[in-house]
């Protein structure tokens, strides 16, 4: 029997994908990733807020707070000796009134227990200097938290794909999946018509159309309790002198369903200043930004926030992530695993790949490399 033409086959073009993908060339694997749309990114990873994420929220036990913790000390480092742009401005969480305050030293609590470093509660006055135009109570400062630019990392990812010898095509939309004897048959559509490569290994890193992707390979997401919940977030931007209202990231206190984290202000490595994201399930992918919103949007931040003005406010951008719970249910973990066991050995499926997925980007990459290591 021929060897098939690739090790891996990576469906989706996204930071994870690129990120997994050069990681297993540099291993010495053949590795080809197949993206539908014209460039890399074109959907959750180039539409968020690019905030590199200390691990706070969630479950210390949970794989999703392990990749976001070992990710973000990896990125940084990344950062620093590749070029790709960061900046280290910290994070205040802030609690408006005396109540929210006990929060945040659960959330400080429970990041400690994560491994995230220099988590401080500082008082109002602490507050006020580090953010003159902040109105608090206290807040909870993460030194480690910052904002990356996550163009220049999917090109770093793309460099070192091709740099050890791997392909990264554009236009290519995979239609099937079909596996025998130990080889994985991918069937694409791109400019000139329809084709098929073969692998020894599929990784689903398709993020929104993960769920095309794994019934292609004949799993069942919903059997699996793996459905994805669209979740629309929308930004507006902050215009003119008041775009200088803050330096840093400055959170309120967290939305107990973490369905989102609460509207909050997201600084740029331009300077400039965005509100969001919102926070809304929807059944169709749609990026257009309601411009009536802006006074939800004020709303939101008014609290702590109280300089800003309705006519500081213009529509953005928006991002949809790909949510493993749907309304009023709990959070979750990601979801990354080998399929093997499910009838599908040497498909490899992400699932649930939302915040803080760009910042955990460089751990995954290394988690999944090491599982395809465990296969091939």
């Amino acid at each position: 029997m021929p060897e098939p033409d690739f090790d891996v086959v990576l469906v989706g073009a996204g930071v994870v994908g690129l990120g997994i993908a050069a990681v297993t060339a540099e291993r010495g694997r053949s590795v080809a990733v197949l993206e539908r749309h014209d460039s890399f990114g074109r959907e959750t990873s180039s539409r968020n807020s690019e905030v590199v994420h200390a691990g706070l929220y969630y479950s210390s036990g949970w794989l999703k707070t392990k990749l976001c913790v070992e990710g973000r000390r990896e990125l940084y480092e990344l950062c620093e000796k590749s070029g790709v742009g960061y900046r280290k401005c910290g994070k205040v969480l802030v609690a408006v009134t005396e109540d929210e305050i006990a929060g945040l030293e659960e959330l400080k609590a429970n990041g400690e227990a994560c491994g995230v470093e220099g988590l401080r509660m500082i008082s109002a006055e602490e507050v006020r200097k580090l953010e003159p135009n902040v109105r608090a109570a206290a807040g909870l400062h993460s030194p480690e938290s910052g904002i990356v630019d996550s163009h220049q990392l999917m090109e770093h990812f793309k460099r070192r794909l091709e740099a050890a010898g791997g392909d990264c095509v554009f236009g290519c939309e995979v239609k099937g999946l079909e596996a025998a004897h130990g080889v994985w048959t991918v069937r694409y559509r791109d400019a000139e018509g329809e084709g098929g490569i073969e692998c020894r290994a599929v990784v689903n890193s398709a993020g929104l159309g993960a769920q095309e992707v794994m019934r292609m390979a004949g799993l069942d997401p919903d059997a699996m309790n793996l459905r994805l919940w669209p979740c629309k977030g929308e930004y507006f931007a902050v215009q003119g002198p008041r775009r200088a209202t803050v330096g840093s990231l400055v959170y309120p206190s967290p939305e107990r369903d973490l369905r989102g984290l609460g509207i909050h202000t997201v600084v740029d490595l331009g300077g400039g200043l965005k509100l969001g994201p919102s926070a809304e399930y929807v059944d169709e992918i749609d990026y257009r930004v309601d411009p009536g919103k802006a006074g939800a949007f004020l709303e939101g931040v008014r609290a702590f926030l109280p300089l800003l003005e309705i006519e500081d406010l213009v529509p953005d951008m928006s991002g949809v992530r790909p949510k493993l719970y749907g309304p009023g249910a709990p959070a979750r973990d990601f979801h990354i695993a080998h399929e093997a066991e499910r009838g599908a050995p040497g498909f490899f499926n992400l699932c649930g790949i939302e915040s803080p997925g760009l910042t955990a980007a460089p751990a995954i990459a290394r988690h999944v490399s090491d599982l395809v290591d465990d296969c091939l």
